[in-house]
């Protein structure tokens, strides 16, 4: 069958000489833009704007059409592998989408159409240390005041694991939110650790 190249629409490039692979999914991601017509777009260097917070609407007017809003947030997680913070915030608003929700979604896709031939390049003959990083916002979730966790680890510069994920309790302060994204980085520490020994 010959080397790998292709796996569930991730792409591999191998290459013996050097001694390493390349992942992305750039063929995924030109699919998805074209279903969504967002194949055109500019392209945006952020794949959301941090000053726009999404809450529950009552109003009901401007709704957007939902079979086409749950097809483009379960095309961008399976793209991000939930990966993203965006995503399961933007996943609440499944049941009723509206424009607000659905130009959120596509400032997504304006990113990716600027980062599509984005990749992870991995070598052997790299430093084998790792290093970790970890955030919150504190209170990110407009509607319930939860915070969000994220962390990344890197071994010669390249992601090999990574995570973002909303607390389970309400953060009474910036610091008890930082607290709570540390734990769950020091749980991630002993797996990583293992994994690499």
């Amino acid at each position: 069958m010959g080397g790998l190249h292709h796996f569930l629409g991730v792409k591999g490039i191998l290459d013996y000489d050097t001694d390493s692979v390349w992942i992305g999914q750039q063929q995924y991601t030109d699919n998805i833009l074209r279903k969504f017509g967002m194949n055109d777009c500019k392209a945006t260097w952020t794949p959301v704007d941090v000053s726009t917070k999404l809450v529950k609407e009552i109003d009901s007017s401007d709704e957007v059409g939902q079979k086409l809003y749950q097809s483009a947030v379960g095309s961008l997680f399976y793209l991000s592998l939930s990966t993203s913070k965006i995503l399961p915030l933007l996943a609440k608003f499944c049941a009723k989408p509206n424009k607000q929700y659905w130009t959120a979604a596509k400032g997504i896709f304006r990113y990716l159409k600027g980062t599509h031939h984005y990749g992870l390049f991995y070598k052997t003959a790299v430093s084998e240390s790792c290093t970790g990083y970890s955030d919150a916002d504190w209170s990110g979730d407009l509607d319930d005041r939860k915070s969000t966790s994220g962390y990344i680890f890197q071994i010669g510069g390249t992601a090999i694991s990574w995570r973002s994920k909303k607390q389970t309790c309400v953060a009474l302060s910036t610091a008890e939110a930082e607290y709570a994204a540390l734990s769950s980085v020091a749980q991630e520490v002993n797996v990583v650790a293992t994994a690499f020994i």
